[in-house]
């Protein structure tokens, strides 16, 4: 999505349908149609050499039908769904389409909503890149860029800190109540006094311990409460 711009192809073998959804489509001021095609195959060989944004695909199709183009595609934009049957509905959402629409097409606010299901949420997924929390750690005599969703657990180590990530494990002159501090309490939790660790990673606890990433890290009776009312518990 470039300068709110949505680029799109249409996949349609039925040149009716076909012209309808180009018609809504350039009546949508902020789509931009990239092309369109009669039939799956030849969609195929387009979306292997170019990408974009939204991709309006039909389901009954001689050869591929739309669901099974969708399977195999070489990367996923986001897909509205136009078909003459409601019942393949159920199986579109599991390929995690945005939408589902009904021929014939004779509601212009009904596909506009659609397109705006796709405007949301990538504004969502924008919001939420935006707010990727970051910290600079000193490492030797650099000041390292560390993406906080990235780290595993923290762990004291004498007056130093050691910050695990997946990849790599920074040592870091500071105290635990320190970086405590400036870590999201809404992703992050004291366990230990010696280990503070992320939500997001825990695999599993037990009564004393819990488990990231095959590494087990004890928790300890002062902080297990704290723990257990952070999570979701069924």
């Amino acid at each position: 999505m470039k300068n709110n711009t949505l680029t799109c192809a249409i996949v349609e073998d039925d040149d009716l349908s076909l012209m309808v959804v180009t018609s809504l489509a350039e009546k949508t001021r902020f789509l931009k149609i990239e092309a369109t095609f009669n039939s799956p195959e030849q969609a195929m060989i387009w979306l292997a050499k170019n990408e974009i944004d939204l991709l309006f695909l039909d389901v009954e199709m001689p050869g591929m039908s739309g669901l099974e183009m969708l399977r195999v595609l070489p990367y996923k934009p986001d897909v509205i769904v136009i078909s003459g049957k409601p019942g393949y509905a159920v199986e579109a959402f599991d390929l995690s389409v945005i939408d589902y629409l009904i021929k014939p097409l004779q509601d212009y606010s009904r596909f506009l909503a659609a397109v705006n299901k796709v405007i949301a949420k990538r504004n969502t997924n924008m919001g939420q890149e935006q707010e990727e929390e970051h910290l600079f750690v000193k490492v030797d005599s650099l000041l390292l860029k560390l993406n906080v969703d990235a780290i595993l657990w923290i762990e004291a180590f004498g007056d130093y800190i050691k910050i695990q990530t997946i990849e790599k494990t920074y040592t870091v002159y500071a105290t635990l109540k320190k970086l405590e501090e400036k870590l999201s309490s809404k992703k992050f939790v004291r366990v230990h006094r010696s280990f503070i660790v992320n939500l997001s990673k825990i695999s599993n606890i037990d009564p004393n311990n819990l488990e990231i990433n095959k590494k087990i890290i004890p928790v300890s009776a002062t902080y297990k409460e704290q723990l257990l009312s952070r999570i979701s518990i069924l």
